[in-house]
């Protein structure tokens, strides 16, 4: 059964407005319908991987212009058409870390790679692998990042377009990407803007209160309680909008800041079967909590993070923080 939260969301409101894309950001991030490399001859949505290069994804049929924008069915079907080329042998690791990114943002991930992801080359990288996520790009930022894969070889081009109103479905198509190269103890998604203590991470994980592994879904929990309290936001300018056709109900089941949070590879798997009913949401923090409330009570254990924090506290820099969210990429070295 679904579990709802009685809340009121205007003692946070200072925090949803904190959210909001400038207009700039808004501009940039406007749907479009686009194919990735290779060329749109191909009729099936295919992931092509070898080793840790990911040539892109092909989107079925011919490629619909700019201007076609895609409906949310239209959006999901070619997350949940998602596969990869299985691979002899699956890659193994504790964390497969998927950093939400977009095209134009080369200048966040160069950051990220330099900082925290720089822990990579010592034993964590043994622990932990990574991808940055991105959905279908338009045409003259194609180039730009077949460079920068052939460069860095961490990207994951999925076959949805690229847009805010598109989170939901490019985490369904990294899913199920995920399932079919790797296998790993958890699933985990930050932001381009959040910067992750991988080493803190994985102190965590070996701790009590993130054991046993099974069914775990841990990040900072909007669940009701006082200071964590939230509700659908029905103004169309918000950046967290939830229309009422997509959540008719004044109320969220417990879901995770989508700064940082972590699912077991158990959830993965069954959120993969279950992918092909999923309905369309907008953003991406909502809709998981969603689907996840929709698991029999026993298979889900849901464990707030007060390390994760998905706002800018005072001081910003403290010696406890996991993930900490809204960081501008000069700001990053702090936390080196």
């Amino acid at each position: 059964p679904t579990r709802f939260i009685d809340s009121n969301f205007s003692t946070k409101a200072e925090y949803e407005a904190s959210r909001r894309l400038p207009d700039a950001e808004r501009a940039a991030a406007e749907l479009v319908a686009v194919t990735c490399a290779p060329p749109p001859q191909a009729h099936a949505t295919t992931l092509q991987y070898e080793g840790n290069n990911f040539d892109g994804a092909v989107l079925p049929g011919r490629p619909a212009p700019p201007t076609d924008l895609p409906t949310g069915v239209e959006a999901m079907r070619r997350a949940v058409e998602t596969s990869a080329t299985p691979l002899a042998q699956r890659s193994h690791c504790d964390i497969l870390l998927f950093i939400s990114s977009a095209a134009g943002y080369e200048r966040r991930r160069k950051v990220v790679r330099s900082t925290y992801l720089s822990q990579l080359q010592g034993a964590i990288g043994q622990r932990v692998s990574y991808r940055f996520l991105l959905g279908a790009p338009k045409p003259e930022q194609v180039e730009a990042l077949a460079a920068e894969q052939a460069e860095h070889g961490d990207l994951l081009q999925v076959g949805v377009p690229e847009s805010y109103e598109t989170l939901f479905p490019k985490v369904v198509a990294a899913w199920r990407w995920a399932v079919a190269t790797h296998e790993f103890g958890f699933w985990m998604h930050a932001d381009d803007d959040s910067y992750v203590r991988l080493d803190l991470l994985l102190d965590w994980l070996a701790s009590p209160v993130a054991t046993p592994h099974r069914g775990l879904y841990a990040g900072y929990i909007w669940d009701g309680t006082e200071g964590r309290r939230t509700r659908p936001l029905r103004d169309p300018t918000a950046k967290s909008y939830m229309p009422f056709e997509q959540w008719p109900h004044d109320s969220y089941p417990p879901f995770a800041s989508g700064c940082g949070f972590l699912i077991a590879a158990d959830l993965i798997e069954t959120l993969v079967e279950r992918s092909p009913t999923f309905t369309f949401f907008r953003v991406i923090d909502v809709p998981i909590g969603i689907v996840l409330s929709q698991l029999p009570p026993e298979r889900l254990r849901i464990v707030h993070m007060p390390e994760v924090r998905p706002y800018r506290p005072l001081p910003l820099f403290r010696p406890s923080t996991i993930v900490q969210h809204y960081m501008q990429p000069e700001e990053f070295k702090q936390f080196d």
